[in-house]
């Protein structure tokens, strides 16, 4: 995706939604460029709401630049409430999949399992299998994260910035989140991309 496409998909919506997420492997010397692009569009695009799931790496420096302009456009989607609590703000909105309705969680479920087929047997046994239970609800987190959920106000997303671990792009959570985005026609940018845009932190 290019800059000037990114910019017009923003900028055509009155309160776009923008993932700001990836891999918890979040190299150190990169830490700095997610926090400082994060700011960035904080700043540039003030109509906008910024989504993460509050995992460690990537999405908690994203969420640091953002914070440092404006916490209250920051909406946290976690796996139960008080995920990792002490890292959102008070002004900042959370909403846990284990607060959702049973109505929301399906509609997650389906599009779960068409989005990355691999999870259907974890999904069909989430509520009969312990183990996998709250393995389901770290997946959930991620899928309503994009195709957001009615009951919670939580629009679908807009597009996503992503950093991807590049030798593997759709490994694991973030890679599940790419595929949701696929198949919900929501466009996505990984940091080869975005780090070449103009006026924008370099890498």
């Amino acid at each position: 995706m290019t800059y000037e496409q990114f910019d017009s998909i923003v900028r055509e919506n009155q309160q776009p939604v923008i993932l700001v997420e990836g891999t918890r492997d979040l190299c150190e010397s990169h830490i700095e460029t997610l926090v400082e692009f994060g700011k960035r569009l904080a700043t540039v695009y003030p109509h906008a709401i910024f989504r993460t799931g509050n995992a460690m790496g990537s999405d908690e420096a994203f969420a640091k630049g953002i914070k440092s302009v404006d916490s209250s456009r920051l909406q946290y989607v976690l796996p139960y409430a008080g995920h990792r609590q002490n890292t959102i703000d008070d002004t900042s909105c959370q909403i846990a999949v284990t607060d959702m309705s049973d109505e929301t969680q399906e509609k997650a479920v389906c599009c779960t399992s068409d989005s990355s087929p691999e999870y259907r047997t974890m999904m069909a046994k989430r509520n009969t299998v312990p183990k996998l239970r709250e393995k389901a609800r770290y997946i959930l987190r991620d899928t309503i994260k994009v195709i957001g959920a009615i009951e919670c106000a939580l629009s679908p997303a807009t597009v996503g910035i992503f950093y991807v671990n590049q030798d593997n792009p759709m490994k694991g959570g973030t890679g599940h989140t790419i595929r949701v985005c696929g198949t919900q026609g929501v466009p996505v940018a990984f940091q080869d991309e975005w780090t070449n845009w103009p006026s924008l932190p370099k890498m």
